[in-house]
């Protein structure tokens, strides 16, 4: 296990120097922003044109797989929504931004950093197909299962179209679209504008890294910690429990797609919940939270998944 820890242990570092240089009035607040600015809007995307742009679609998207991983986002969703409504009381809208926080996994910018350290090659493939539909499918799910529960929802025309445009704007997934784009023509880019992309993948991840822990520092333990509990537990244990069960039992996937499901599932949730909790003002305390608490947590959870997963299926 001490190999998995060292093995995921880096990326952790770099949240941790992105935190402790705000927390420590090192660099400004306002570092965050400039930092998470360049990597979704620019680095990120990039990195997801290169990845798209040579990927093996056929190894890549694998409907086994995607159900495995998706089955138990989904599953963590609706768990997530009845334990707010039943348990903790919280009004609909509200419940659906519970159900969001222990939904959305921070695939790219910390999942893929950590697939790519501990497995390579194949695996992190398979990760990216994943990755491809992962933005967009939670997105749109989460929010017009938000104008389909709050009482000051929209109608479901009204949330579909709202949906698709907050998709289709998102520069991920236009670096995603554009990928497959190039992959589907045989487009081969000129050396220079390639060597320019190669340069920019380069720097994604450990700026995204650093911006995260940068921006961590803006939120605080201000929910009920049972509640914030609960929400990290779906994303921490529930999610990757069952990725990890459709995926070896139920579909007997190699042991490389295995890995791919269970370690994206295992990360916890990214920014994004308290973008979509702050999009809709509801539950906005409790994603902030949940950031804080399951990003801490996941530095032990994420290694023990992983070394069970490799025990069980060694590469």
């Amino acid at each position: 296990m001490l190999d998995i820890l060292l093995t995921v242990l880096p990326v952790f570092i770099l949240i941790g120097v992105g935190y402790g240089a705000v927390r420590s009035g090192y660099l400004k607040d306002n570092f965050a922003d400039a930092l998470n600015i360049f990597a979704v809007r620019i680095a990120v995307p990039v990195l997801l044109f290169r990845a798209m742009a040579g990927l093996d679609l056929g190894q890549a998207f694998s409907p086994q797989l995607l159900v495995s991983f998706y089955t138990g986002a989904f599953v963590c969703f609706a768990g997530g929504i009845i334990v707010a409504r039943t348990v903790f009381k919280r009004r609909p809208g509200e419940a659906v931004a519970v159900g969001f926080a222990g939904t959305f996994s921070n695939s790219v910018l910390l999942g893929l950093p950590i697939v790519e350290r501990a497995y390579g090659g194949e695996t992190v493939t398979m990760a990216f197909g994943i990755i491809a539909l992962h933005a967009p499918l939670i997105y749109a799910v989460g929010m017009i299962t938000m104008e389909l529960m709050r009482r000051d929802g929209r109608t479901l025309r009204e949330a579909l179209t709202d949906a698709l445009k907050s998709i289709l704007a998102n520069p991920l997934m236009a670096g995603i679209l554009a990928g497959l784009g190039v992959n589907a023509t045989g487009i081969v880019l000129p050396e220079p504008v390639q060597a320019a992309v190669d340069m920019l993948a380069a720097a994604a991840i450990p700026v995204a890294l650093v911006g995260i822990g940068a921006a961590l520092t803006r939120y605080t333990l201000t929910a009920a910690l049972p509640e914030t509990l609960t929400a990290s537990g779906f994303a921490l244990i529930v999610h990757p429990a069952i990725a990890f069960l459709l995926s070896h039992h139920v579909f007997g996937l190699s042991s490389t797609a295995v890995h791919a499901a269970v370690a994206l599932a295992a990360m916890p949730p990214g920014v994004n919940i308290y973008i979509f909790a702050s999009l809709y003002d509801r539950a906005v305390n409790l994603a902030a939270s949940t950031l804080l608490l399951a990003t801490a947590l996941s530095v032990v959870s994420v290694t023990v998944w992983l070394y069970m997963v490799d025990t069980l299926l060694p590469l």
